[in-house]
């Protein structure tokens, strides 16, 4: 009767064997699933999405007896909140190497056919090998069994079957840091020293303590001075061992990566990552006062962009920095911020070709009143060339400026000599600090040195606009004696232009009032945006000045870059000194 039914009692119920395993070097099972996209499901060279699984007490853990090539493939059990792929309900197993499995064997007694039904989750602190297939103690005892998902195997991996790894599964501390470099925690039991018990068991931490107390018997120290020049000295070899060890610059060390289940609100690469992206700030234009608010974004790209060296510095030094970095050409980051800032740049000499414009138009409103009328249509014509011919030659001007930036912020930044002060401060054990906050005197200085490099440019086109001008009325000078000292007076304007560039910044166009006394409106007091505290705004102190980019553009005025300190008022040499005993205070009668 037990061979007769469909579902034997003899082939799967009566006797159910368990088992518990690892799933084996991928190098012997990872061909049966493609890496990447495929058409034809007749070249996946396996059936199924099957492991080769090495089970406890049937299977040697060393492979001596059964490699890793002879094991049995074990297929996968999926939960009913998976589906069994119909109609596309399913779902992928998600196995690695190393995965400690359980399930059973569907053929019995046989011990064949493996079914894998779930899987035992890693401990966060687990130290996971970086090798699986042959880990071992020593030639007679077997290794650890917690491995790593990308541990090496056998076979080296190619470049399509290498897995790339999230920023979520990367840790921001570094592994292989000595345990006695860490803070004691709040029960341990302290030496005179400060250090704790297990602290001070380590040979290396002994040899600190033994060189500091030498060197405090040879300086004649004792009692209490003796024991805080060794507590110091001590800590001080400490942390320069611990600056040491957590340097990226330091040999890595496996167990870098997040593979475990317990810990989920551990710290990962990406939170840095996202924090640095919430807090970065998104320049906002202002309708209300274009000139300020283009040196303002001007500073707040500049910000970010030393904000981003700072980063690109701190790499050298600490781990999580170097794991959270998105920066990969820092130089090719300077170059985007020159063409952002060129942007800006743009308003500001659109402001330069407007105010050309409006004193051109105010002085011929004279010229075309003193023209008779059969050449005023000819002027009109010359009017619009003229109008054409400014904005033509300032978009020359504008074309360059993100080169000229560029060698602006080179000549400022000195990063190669950056970088090797940085690398050499590491070396030597030290921490150092950098400055990433940008005053707007440093915008001001780079919008005042990018106008005053363009100053023969700017002149240039304004001699071409009024050389044109002047070609046109000389044809016409003999019939109108009055013209030429109306062009003169407009010449003297343009010409003056370079030495009044806070007056072409600040000068209002067209000003609209409906009733000849509206109030002001309320100007915007956001300049940049950030996504985790929205909108911000620079304080009073750090607001742009004309000018001062008048005095940078003219180089009358002092350093923009640099700052100014004012001496305190006091006393000539020889004035007498001054008591401090008020006088009686004294009624006036106001007369009648």
């Amino acid at each position: 009767m037990e061979g007769t039914t469909s579902f034997n009692p003899g082939f799967l119920g009566s006797s159910f064997n368990w088992w518990v395993g690892q799933i084996a070097d991928d190098s012997v099972w990872r061909d049966n699933i493609l890496p990447g996209k495929y058409a034809d499901s007749g070249q996946v060279p396996g059936w199924g999405r099957r492991y080769k699984v090495r089970i406890i007490g049937l299977h040697d853990q060393g492979e001596e007896s059964i490699p890793s090539e002879d094991l049995p493939w074990a297929q996968i059990m999926y939960p009913v909140t998976g589906g069994g792929g119909q109609t596309e309900s399913s779902q992928t197993a998600n196995l690695r190497q190393g995965n400690m499995v359980f399930g059973f064997f569907i053929d019995g007694q046989e011990m064949q056919v493996p079914v894998i039904m779930g899987v035992l989750g890693n401990n966060s602190q687990s130290n996971l090998e970086a090798t699986i297939g042959n880990s071992r103690v020593t030639d007679t005892q077997s290794g650890s069994l917690n491995t790593s998902g990308i541990a090496r195997g056998k076979i080296p991996k190619t470049e399509a079957e290498r897995e790339v790894l999230p920023d979520e599964a990367l840790q921001t501390t570094k592994p292989g840091v000595s345990s006695y470099t860490s803070i004691p925690s709040p029960k341990s039991i302290l030496n005179e020293y400060g250090l704790s018990s297990s602290t001070s068991s380590s040979s290396v931490v002994r040899q600190y303590i033994s060189d500091a107390e030498v060197l405090a018997t040879k300086r004649g120290l004792k009692g209490q001075e003796y024991v805080n020049f060794v507590s110091k000295k001590v800590k001080r070899s400490l942390d320069s061992q611990k600056n040491r060890e957590e340097s990226p610059l330091s040999p890595a060390q496996p167990g870098a990566t997040k593979e475990h289940v317990d810990g989920i609100h551990q710290l990962d690469t990406a939170d840095i990552k996202r924090d640095d992206k919430y807090k970065q700030k998104i320049p906002m234009m202002k309708a209300d006062n274009h000139l300020e608010s283009a040196v303002k974004n001007i500073q707040t790209i500049v910000d970010n962009l030393i904000s981003k060296i700072d980063k690109y510095l701190q790499t050298f030094q600490s781990y999580v920095e170097a794991v959270s970095n998105t920066v990969k050409n820092i130089r090719k980051e300077i170059e985007n911020a020159a063409s952002a800032m060129a942007k800006y740049m743009k308003v500001i000499y659109d402001k330069i070709a407007e105010y050309i414009i409006k004193i051109v138009n105010q002085g011929l409103t004279t010229v075309v009143s003193t023209i008779p009328s059969s050449f005023r249509h000819l002027f009109a014509d010359v009017k619009e060339q003229m109008t054409q011919l400014t904005y033509c030659l300032y978009n020359k001007i504008v074309q360059k400026l993100a080169g000229q930036i560029l060698s602006k912020l080179q000549d400022s930044i000195d990063l190669d000599g950056l970088e090797k002060k940085a690398k050499q401060q590491v070396l030597d054990g030290n921490k150092f600090q950098t400055a990433p906050r940008v005053p707007m005197c440093y915008a001001e200085d780079i919008v005042a040195s990018t106008i005053r490099n363009t100053v023969d440019e700017v002149n240039s086109a304004n001699d071409q606009l009024l050389s044109n001008l002047e070609s046109f009325v000389g044809e016409i000078q003999s019939e109108i004696a009055n013209i030429t000292n109306q062009v003169d007076g407009i010449t003297k304007e343009i010409s003056s232009i370079v030495g009044s560039i806070s007056g072409a910044m600040t000068f209002s166009n067209i000003k609209i009032s409906l009733f000849g006394c509206d109030l002001s409106p309320n100007l915007a007091v956001s300049d940049f945006y950030t996504l985790d505290g929205g909108s911000g705004g620079q304080s009073q102190t750090q607001l742009p000045s004309a000018e001062s980019i008048t005095k940078g553009v003219g180089g009358g005025g002092e350093s923009l870059t640099e700052e100014q300190t004012k001496p305190f008022a006091k006393p000539a040499k020889g004035q007498p000194s001054v008591i401090n005993n008020p006088a009686p205070q004294t009624r006036v009668k106001p007369t009648s």
